[in-house]
């Protein structure tokens, strides 16, 4: 049994006792608080000096003095408990007492507390903790602890590594924080559902034209855009099968490690000739199509809105998609036919038109792939880098739907399409997008390979996919030589060759048609076919033009179509 000095006692005899033997204070348990005078601590145990291999510990948050002497500024009464292994000694206080140069004990009345963020995480999940004294944020000047070993963490974050509840207390200068606890859950990882692929028909034509559409589902959600479709192991791009291939295939899709069933599809030759029109969902001849018209004959400071036309008629059709799908229109989208008249020819047939009158600077041409993005989220795709007073520009923000769009819109539109304006850099090589511009130049004019029919072709598959997923606008040009002014038009619908796969026909709604007042909304047939001698995209019908040429294409998909 050993003596206890400064008053210890030990309490049973089968276990270790301590000695804490104040130095230079002999006697005495009580110093100088100046930062300067200290007491220092000694320990023995089984009657021989263990102080080499003993910790002393503060009391109250078991953090460890670094070696055997405390000294401190702020007065008051301090304890202490010796560990030596497993063993802990009784409780030893030591009292600072003030002197004319120290400021007291201030740092204990003030109130140092921690917090964490998020307070419960899974295992592998990092928590942030904050130190505030009396409100102010002192979090970088803090130490915070785990309270199990008293071990100082790096920084102010914590990533667990098992599960478990840790609690932690923070010390700033002198001053003890609050504990707090951190729960730590372990992950369960649910094992993946299987996959189900499905088609809307087994049995196509084999003309180009025919399709059959896939839809992989787990667990009854559509994961088709995750997930990857296989014909006779070669991958589809998209979702949708079309082929001038006669043959059976094998279609079966992979999501991560799940592969769906097989389906067959059997593509049947093509008995005979005949032409196929297809229009966007929820449009016929007399139906679902707008006209936007300028007013006057320009006069109404709409002279360059050509664009602005049919952006209005392409908007007004995916808000009847979003409402025929059963939803309700934002607060801030702007539906239906006109109501307000800048002139006394009245209103425009919508008055979304009215948006881009007002909210833009219209002293030039636009573009509807910028147009667009900007009414629905607030973005130009790319048109923010174009060159000051090159073309019109918004004056307001936009963005009538951008407080549902990310999350019950977009995921439920196709928005495969991409914008490259110079590849790889970031903001010019643009992706995810439900609106693009398909150029001539690159895709099937004089900058391919292409010639006649080619071209034509060419320009058949992008009508068709563009019509996959929604509609299309166009631009086009009134001279052979494609250098005059372009000018804006909505394509509404398309007859094509069954046999060929080549368009044959377009139906478009004009701004400019009519150059009188009442206008009238009409809807336009256009013949297609090749200028020999330019090999460029011509239309030709009785309309106020006699014929036009092709320019770009510019897609835009629907809510909830070809997705």
């Amino acid at each position: 049994m050993l003596l206890a000095i400064a008053g210890f006692v030990a309490c049973d005899s089968k276990e270790p006792s301590f000695e804490l033997k104040p130095q230079l204070l002999v006697d005495k348990a009580e110093i100088i608080a100046n930062g300067e005078d200290c007491v220092t601590f000694a320990v023995k145990f089984d009657g021989k000096d263990v102080t080499a291999d003993a910790t002393i510990h503060f009391a109250d948050t078991h953090e460890a003095l670094e070696g055997m002497t405390f000294k401190t500024k702020y007065a008051g009464e301090y304890e202490f408990y010796a560990q030596y292994g497993s063993a802990k000694s009784e409780i030893w206080q030591v009292y600072a007492k003030e002197d004319n140069n120290t400021p007291g004990p201030e740092p204990q009345d003030k109130e140092l507390k921690l917090t964490v963020e998020p307070a419960t995480i899974y295992v592998d999940e990092s928590a942030t903790f904050k130190v505030e004294l009396d409100g102010n944020d002192v979090t970088a000047d803090a130490t915070i602890y785990l309270e199990e070993g008293n071990v100082a963490i790096e920084g102010a974050t914590y990533t667990a590594t098992a599960e478990g509840d840790y609690i932690f207390y923070a010390k700033y200068e002198d001053v003890t924080s609050n504990k707090v606890t951190l729960n730590v859950n372990k992950k369960v990882v649910e094992e993946e559902k299987p996959i189900k692929l499905v088609a809307t028909e087994t049995t196509i034509m084999a003309n180009g034209v025919d399709s059959t559409k896939f839809t992989v589902t787990q667990d009854g959600a559509n994961v088709t855009d995750k997930s990857t479709i296989y014909v006779n192991e070669s991958i589809l791009n998209g979702s949708r099968f079309i082929t001038t291939t006669p043959g059976t295939y094998i279609v079966y899709a992979v999501k991560g490690e799940q592969k769906s069933n097989e389906l067959t599809i059997t593509a049947e030759e093509v008995a005979s000739t005949g032409k196929s029109i297809v229009f966007a969902e929820g449009v016929t001849l007399t139906s679902g199509w707008y006209d936007v018209n300028k007013k006057g004959a320009g006069d109404n400071g709409d002279i360059n809105m050509c664009w602005a036309a049919a952006s209005s008629n392409m908007i007004q059709w995916f808000q009847d998609r979003y409402k025929a799908a059963g939803k309700t229109l934002p607060a801030g989208a702007t539906d239906g036919p006109g109501v307000t008249s800048y002139t006394n020819y009245g209103p425009y047939e919508l008055e979304l038109m009215n948006i881009f009158h007002s909210e833009w600077d219209n002293s030039r041409g636009g573009h509807m792939q910028e147009a667009i993005p900007w009414y629905f989220e607030g973005k130009l795709n790319g048109g923010e880098f174009a060159s000051e007073g090159s073309q019109a520009v918004p004056k307001t923000a936009g963005g009538y739907w951008k407080s549902i769009w990310d999350t019950e819109v977009f995921p439920y539109i196709y928005h495969g399409y991409e914008n490259v304006i110079v590849p790889g850099v970031e903001g010019l090589d643009l992706k995810n997008l439900y609106i693009t511009i398909f150029n001539n130049y690159y895709l099937w004019g004089n900058g391919t390979s292409y010639q006649g029919t080619e071209r034509l072709a060419e320009f058949s598959k992008l009508i068709v996919e563009s019509f996959e997923h929604g509609m299309a606008g166009l631009t086009v040009n009134l001279g052979a030589n494609l250098n005059a002014l372009s000018h804006a038009v909505t394509l509404w619908g398309y007859e094509i060759d069954n046999a060929t796969g080549l368009v044959t026909r377009l139906w478009i709604s004009d701004s400019d048609d009519l150059m009188s007042e009442p206008k009238t909304q009409l809807l336009n047939e256009y013949n297609v076919s090749i200028d020999e001698g330019k090999s460029h995209i011509k239309l030709t019908g009785n309309t106020r033009y006699g014929a036009c040429y092709v320019v770009s294409i510019h897609p835009f998909a629907g809510y909830g179509v070809g997705i």
